[in-house]
């Protein structure tokens, strides 16, 4: 009897550690690593994720989210951005590398300063969250992953 049911409770854990490594039909994404986490005036973020999907056809679109997190507020712009992603031969497993150059990585309209009344004016940086989703052909979106804080400098 105890034979028994430490072999089923084996066979269960089996099952269980064999199809935790199986990617599943909605595709997944990891940051890999970021390039910087204080992009300066006129420099660029590259952002590299690595993706899992069952089907191996992660190859539509990204989607990038900027959430600025300034105390501040102002009006923004391009708060998100979606990209089409060339067609690739499909891969369960693979690595999307983005360059968000200075201008798509901004987030304020017309920045404040960062102390009022200063001269010369110093704006203020832009402090945001960049979240990432991917969409596969065939239409599934994976959850999004964020690359932390980052910070866009305005002025030198």
């Amino acid at each position: 009897m105890k034979t028994s049911i430490a072999l089923a409770a084996f066979v269960v854990l089996a099952m269980l550690a064999c199809s935790k490594d199986k990617f599943q039909t909605v595709p997944s994404l990891k940051v890999k690593s970021i390039s910087t986490e204080v992009v300066p005036l006129n420099g660029s973020l590259r952002v590299t994720l690595e993706y899992t999907d069952k089907e191996g056809d992660v190859h539509d679109s990204i989607w990038v989210k900027k959430q600025r997190l300034n105390r501040r507020v102002t009006p923004t712009i391009r708060d998100s951005i979606l990209y089409k992603i060339p067609d690739y031969p499909d891969k369960t497993k693979g690595e999307f590398q983005i360059t968000l150059d200075y201008q798509s990585i901004l987030s304020a309209i017309a920045p404040l300063n960062s102390i009022p009344a200063t001269t010369p004016p110093s704006k203020q940086s832009d402090t945001l969250n960049v979240k990432f989703a991917v969409r596969d052909k065939a239409g599934h979106i994976s959850d999004s992953v964020s690359i932390g804080t980052i910070v866009v400098r305005r002025s030198l």
